[in-house]
């Protein structure tokens, strides 16, 4: 297994940033897609005023870099419809990107009903009982504004093209004391800072927006939203993955017995250690974000 050594970096180029609207010479890089392993390269560069890492063109066929094997589109169950548990939560929630609604149908399995989906890449809407509701559609086509008492963004939020609009819709579906709840990875992180362009969270071209705390916050004072929790959750993957990547194997060729063919238990230890500390110091390659509107009581 060789080690790419390829110089991905572009130096400085004209930019301007969809998050803040900053314009000047960024930092640039080329970024391979790795996901599938189809190596395919878009350039993505960092807004030094807000931080974000993005791509600088969205490709005009980025559905088909989803299709049916992207993983929030894989049938994990046989989706028994028949919910006989007794509801216990009937809050009013709403997961923006779910795919076919892998966690919605676990939510309504655990006594949760009043439960809704969209995403636009799933084929056709899908009803799970009388608990689950999933559209095809983006969030900004959403009714009821006013009603939700969550929106829920799972790994979603870097995927949008329009992260502004969707931001003003989300908080726009909130009920007065309702809350966003959003996980997903963020730039600079220690995973980035050893692998650069083969960080595998970048995950070309799927991940349009790599956020900063920064950008996330600027998004959110401007559609009257307040972060009020923060959690940096990465783990071990954010190396292990990296390194794989940065050897030329693909997320999909990856599995158990290669990491142990290529890491000790030991070394696997330590880096589930070096990522518990990233976290702590703000450092991680994944959050979890809650945010309100800044009218409501925190």
């Amino acid at each position: 297994m060789e080690k790419d050594t390829t110089n991905r970096n572009l130096g400085l180029k004209n930019h301007k940033c969809r998050i803040c609207g900053a314009e000047g010479l960024f930092q640039s890089y080329t970024v391979r897609e790795m996901l599938r392993g189809t190596k395919d390269e878009f350039e993505y560069f960092v807004c030094p005023n807000c931080v974000c890492l993005q791509i600088a063109e969205i490709p005009n066929n980025l559905g088909d870099y989803y299709e049916t094997d992207y993983y929030s589109m894989k049938k994990y169950h046989d989706y028994d419809c028949n919910f006989t548990n007794p509801v216990k939560d009937s809050s009013k929630i709403l997961d923006v990107g779910c795919g076919i609604g892998g966690w919605l149908y676990l939510m309504a399995h655990e006594g949760h009903d009043n439960l809704y989906g969209c995403d636009p890449f799933v084929e056709n809407e899908i009803d799970y009982g009388n608990r689950v509701h999933i559209y095809k559609c983006e969030i900004t086509d959403m009714k009821g504004d006013g009603t939700f008492d969550e929106v829920r963004m799972g790994d979603s939020f870097e995927h949008v093209t329009n992260p502004h609009e969707v931001l003003k819709k989300a908080c726009e579906l909130l009920n007065e004391n309702g809350y966003i709840l959003m996980r997903i990875p963020t730039y600079p992180n220690i995973a980035f800072d050893l692998f650069e362009t083969h960080w595998y969270q970048l995950d070309a071209p799927r991940h349009i927006f790599l956020h900063s705390l920064l950008s996330i916050k600027y998004l959110a004072d401007k559609y009257g939203l307040q972060i009020v929790k923060v959690e940096y959750d990465s783990n071990e993957t954010q190396i292990i993955r990296s390194f794989f990547y940065q050897h030329g194997i693909a997320y999909n060729e990856q599995n158990i017995e290669l990491v142990k063919e290529y890491f000790s238990d030991d070394e696997i230890r330590k880096i589930g250690e070096m990522s518990k500390e990233a976290n702590e110091n703000h450092k991680g390659d994944h959050m979890q974000i809650w945010l309100k509107k800044k009218e409501a009581p925190v």
